[in-house]
């Protein structure tokens, strides 16, 4: 099975947004050059614009405390500075790249994509997505743009990367075998039980009564004298005539007080007496020894995604170094 990889629609206004304003570092905005990709430049003016974007949508501190008491960027802010840089210098490097390969987007995927943007943020129409751009001090020429470098560079991660991950059956189900946890069904345990019925409207002796029996009951069961025998002899429930069998449950099925007695159990131990509206409960537990998977059809598409965005990464991470090994990149 080959990946398709079509998610260049899926983009949001905020991943595609750059604000034009400058950040004043203490009120001085430096535009300088601060990196050379091949024979186009990032300046400080853009390395700023991108650092404002991020505080705007919150992914760092304000911008009060990134300044120390003279106006200068701290140690934090030039961390996430350095970060930013290297991922405009990747970013640029792929435009580069798109644009030798040839990639292009027609007018066509732009509608497309800008109808998904208006789609997945609510907005009625394209004027309405216009005004929100307009209103983050971006121009609109600029924000196509950036979206259309943002459509050239998906297409040729598609064809470099995507068109080149194929996925077996087979290393699909050898995943399925090796990580039998990841797939693993909730705790569950199988119940015999034995019940000791409660009137409607018992008074206190009744009650007290019933409980001594259930701990009799319990006593002989602890003793070893055969559950099932205990089930036929003793329970007033109306599963004694199959066995006492309750079935299986997983945690949240049963009542707390059962829950709490229940789980924890070892397999074929009895549990303490407990008490419900219905009256004095015994359950014997029965555990299975064996990990219970869902079924490998079930969760298939699962595992071919973790395997697809493994082999996503690492290719993506091998071509990426082939891209930087062959191109001039000058941080200043």
């Amino acid at each position: 099975m080959k990946s398709s990889f079509t998610k260049f629609h899926n983009l949001s206004v905020a991943a595609l947004v750059l604000a034009s304003a400058n950040l004043a570092w203490g009120g001085v905005v430096i535009d300088r050059v601060v990196a050379v990709v091949n024979r186009e430049v990032i300046t400080q003016s853009e390395l700023d614009e991108a650092a404002q974007t991020v505080k705007k949508s919150k992914l760092a501190e304000p911008a009060a405390a990134s300044l120390n008491p003279i106006g200068e960027p701290t140690e934090p802010n030039k961390s996430l500075q350095r970060d930013l840089l290297n991922q405009m210098i990747e970013q640029r490097l792929l435009q580069q790249e798109a644009k030798k390969s040839g990639i292009r987007v027609s007018d066509a995927e732009m509608e497309l994509a800008l109808k998904d943007i208006e789609e997945r943020n609510h907005f009625p129409n394209q004027e309405a997505l216009k005004l929100a751009v307009t209103q983050e001090n971006v121009p609109w020429d600029k924000y196509v743009e950036d979206l259309r470098n943002q459509l050239s560079v998906l297409k040729l991660m598609n064809r470099e990367v995507d068109s080149n991950i194929l996925i077996t059956d087979t290393e699909t189900l050898a995943y399925y075998d090796a990580n039998p946890t990841q797939f693993q069904l909730p705790d569950q345990i199988r119940l015999k039980q034995i019940l000791v019925r409660l009137p409607a409207g018992a008074s206190t002796e009744t009650i007290e009564r019933k409980r001594q029996r259930a701990e009799e009951i319990l006593a002989e069961a602890r003793k070893g004298e055969d559950f099932d025998q205990l089930i036929g002899k003793y329970s007033d429930g109306a599963e004694r005539r199959s066995g006492g069998d309750l079935g299986a449950f997983k945690k949240g099925d049963l009542a707390p007080e059962i829950e709490r007695a229940v789980f924890g159990l070892k397999d074929g131990e009895v549990s303490s007496v407990v008490q419900t509206n219905l009256g004095f409960h015994l359950f014997k537990a029965h555990v299975s020894q064996n990990i219970q998977k869902q079924p490998f059809e079930k969760v298939k598409k699962e595992i071919e995604e973790k395997i697809l965005n493994e082999k996503r990464t690492a290719l993506r991470q091998k071509w990426l170094t082939e891209i930087w090994a062959r191109s001039f990149v000058e941080v200043k």
